[in-house]
């Protein structure tokens, strides 16, 4: 099975391992390539220290993964 990534559009293997848990987790093995999502992580610090995130925190998280979706050109 091959996936077709929604930031870069490439076709790809999907990610083996889920990169999140639950259903983000699932979209983003489902529709996201390994590169973009490495620079998704790198992205994501500078989201965190800008914002001054706590990402244990239920809203800092939705706050995160918000712009996790906005990143990587994910829908529900």
């Amino acid at each position: 099975m091959r996936i077709r990534c929604t930031r870069c559009g490439q076709e790809t293997e999907p990610i083996a391992a889920s990169p999140y848990p639950g259903k983000l987790g699932e979209l983003l093995q489902r529709s996201v390539c390994s590169p973009c999502l490495e620079e998704w992580k790198k992205f994501s610090v500078m989201v965190i220290n800008d914002f001054k995130l706590r990402p244990f925190l239920p809203h800092d998280r939705q706050v995160l993964e918000q712009h996790l979706r906005e990143f990587l050109k994910l829908s529900d």
